[in-house]
């Protein structure tokens, strides 16, 4: 099955998820200038070039690289990295990722069950208000401006690492579940 092939095999849920992958790129390049950043006219042609690809197939790496791309321009272009439209630009982003996983689940016509919509949008409810928080602590540590520390770089990747291993077992768990 070609890729025209599952566009046109595709719900109308998938279809509008589709279209959501295409305008969310559009919305995160508006807001660089709309943020104070400077506007590059040929990394947004690529960036538009990637969305089309990441539409026509949401299912593969190429979703990953759009998002990737998308963040590094963003830190390139904007003048103010806490400002509030990084939270807008967040939120955008995030809503393109998610786009792609519906997306990315089973076959072409395939319609998720709601309860696999339901733990997408706790999920989404967590993430995003996870993002806010971090924006809130960095916008205090900013305003605090704080001068630079060995004891801080070393906690915080404590905090990490500890963060990592709470994950890894976690998932250890899910996977050993799945399996047996």
């Amino acid at each position: 099955m070609n890729v025209l092939d599952r566009v046109a095999l595709s719900t109308p849920g998938e279809r509008a998820l589709r279209a959501v992958v295409l305008v969310t790129p559009l919305v995160f390049l508006a807001l660089i200038p709309i943020g104070g950043g400077v506007f590059h006219p040929v990394f947004s042609a690529v960036a538009v070039g990637l969305a089309v690809l990441v539409a026509l197939l949401p299912e593969g790496n190429a979703a990953l690289g759009l998002v990737l791309y998308l963040g590094v321009l963003w830190m390139l272009s904007a003048p103010e990295p806490l400002g509030g439209w990084t939270l807008v630009a967040t939120a955008d982003l995030y809503l393109l990722h998610l786009a792609c996983t519906l997306l990315s689940y089973g076959p072409p016509g395939h319609r998720p069950d709601a309860t696999l919509l339901g733990l997408w949008s706790r999920r989404s409810v967590l993430c995003l208000g996870a993002a806010v928080l971090v924006w809130l602590v960095a916008r205090t540590v900013d305003f605090l401006d704080l001068p630079p520390s060995g004891a801080g770089v070393g906690l915080a990747l404590v905090v990490l690492l500890g963060w990592v291993a709470v994950l890894t077992v976690r998932l250890a768990r899910d996977g050993a579940e799945d399996a047996g």
